[in-house]
């Protein structure tokens, strides 16, 4: 969710502890980060005064590992937490405000709630507009996240506009064979073949086979 810097002394603890959830998680073994988060949040709890910083960062780490493994009612009231952390530390129009936003909102998503995801992707999105600029891999990122659940929602010609301008930001700042790419193309098509639009989507689906096997 945040980004964690170096950490001062009293934090070398829940640091060891963070990042063995984090790595836990690249190595794909959920049971291990879920147990690892859960003991950094608890170590940035019990901190004199209690460390926001820390709490934020082990929530949204938690709050993330608890979606992936579908425990979604309980990951959600922990990204409520976070949302509410960054908005105080941050300020609410802050882009680490907009990315644990984000956090919420997937969870939202995963559990089929997809306006009220919708809507704070386009919370988290203004944000990024604003502070970052339109060209710019935060706002490209909720760009898509937009237009996916409008997607979902079956939205198919608001969702390609979003989707589009997704694809040219993330083109530009990432560069055509970036992995990112290829998500937000396999939307796009999708929601081309739902407007039965098949030649169109037939050549962004060209694309997006080029980077299977990568």
């Amino acid at each position: 969710m945040f980004a964690a810097g170096p950490a001062p002394g009293g934090e070398a603890e829940w640091k060891l502890l963070y990042d063995q959830a984090e790595l836990h998680f690249q190595r794909g073994n959920l049971e291990q980060a879920e147990l690892f988060a859960r003991e950094a949040l608890r170590e940035a709890e019990a901190a004199p005064g209690g460390n926001q910083r820390m709490t934020g960062l082990s929530l949204g780490r938690l709050a993330f590992v608890l979606r992936l493994a579908g425990k979604h009612d309980e990951a959600l009231p922990l990204s409520e937490r976070a949302v509410g952390i960054a908005t105080k530390a941050y300020g609410p129009g802050d882009p680490q405000t907009a990315i644990a936003i984000q956090g919420q909102a997937e969870i939202l998503f995963a559990q089929k709630r997809f306006a009220e995801a919708e809507k704070l992707h386009r919370r988290a999105l203004a944000i990024f507009e604003k502070r970052l600029g339109p060209k710019n891999f935060q706002t490209a990122t909720g760009l898509h996240n937009v237009g996916t659940m409008l997607l979902a929602q079956e939205k198919h010609a608001e969702a390609e506009k979003f989707l589009r301008r997704a694809l040219a930001v993330k083109e530009e700042v990432l560069g055509p064979a970036h992995r990112s790419v290829a998500h937000t193309l396999n939307n796009l098509v999708l929601t081309l073949e739902a407007q039965g639009r098949s030649e169109e989507a037939a050549k962004y689906r060209r694309r997006t086979d080029a980077f299977k096997g990568q």
